[in-house]
């Protein structure tokens, strides 16, 4: 084989030269990125949507606790002041809500069987989640007083990732006109028998912030500062922050 075919069958051979290979490697490149990007946007959407499913969930629990205790509601204005605790009188704010409630049964003494009867409940909410309960005892002169903090769970800020649900205020509507109580006194609007309750919340979502992004200059080096720059033409930028 002469030295002339030898060169002629060395160039008739297929490969890559180093500028496809360039470019071969920047759509790649550019490709596993927007995968990333891609993968990145649905792991949030999923973590965003669990969240609001979480804080919605949660508050459900708060006004479901208020809603129990209200459907066993009694008129307190309807009630002996001897047997009212502390003589309170029922009220509804936009920052807290106090009422009495007929539910329950209690032991009769230590160790016995339980009585069936209602007892006399004093039930008393607050903006910040905090319920109080006073239950009076069988002997009818003592209050037995119980305390939970039903949004304490709620309020945690301690994980990102967890969402915060706030109550923001009571509304609550009563019935056209002048109420009177037991001894035929006028009751101020605050103190009246409502028609329903409703609760303003609102579940605010958190979570950390993810910084995704290539960057690469090229052969040159060098980013171009716009499109159209020479230096431009080899850089690779793509971010999600």
């Amino acid at each position: 084989m002469t030295p002339g075919k030898r060169v002629m069958k060395n160039r008739n051979r297929h490969g890559f030269s180093m500028i496809e290979v360039m470019v071969a490697a920047t759509i790649l490149v550019v490709i596993v990125m927007m995968l990333g990007m891609l993968f990145q946007q649905t792991s949030v959407a999923w973590r965003t949507g669990l969240m609001r499913n979480d804080g919605y969930m949660q508050l459900r629990a708060f006004i479901g606790a208020i809603q129990r205790d209200a459907s066993a509601m009694v008129d307190a204005n309807q009630i002996p002041e001897d047997l009212r605790y502390m003589n309170k009188k029922q009220e509804f704010t936009s920052d807290s809500i106090q009422f009495y409630t007929l539910a329950g049964a209690l032991p009769t003494k230590s160790g016995g069987t339980l009585e069936d009867f209602r007892a006399l409940n004093f039930i008393v909410y607050d903006i910040n989640g905090t319920r109080t309960s006073y239950r009076l005892e069988p002997n009818g002169t003592s209050w037995e007083k119980q305390e939970s903090d039903i949004l304490d769970f709620l309020t945690d800020s301690s994980d990102p990732d967890k969402p915060q649900v706030n109550a923001t205020r009571f509304n609550v509507a009563f019935q056209d006109g002048k109420e009177t109580d037991i001894d035929g006194n006028t009751v101020a609007d605050a103190n009246r028998y409502p028609l329903f309750l409703t609760v303003a919340a609102k579940v605010t979502q958190r979570g950390r912030m993810y910084d995704v992004g290539a960057e690469c200059a090229g052969p040159d080096g060098t980013f171009g500062t716009l499109p159209t720059d020479a230096a431009s033409k080899d850089d690779i930028r793509t971010w999600s922050r």
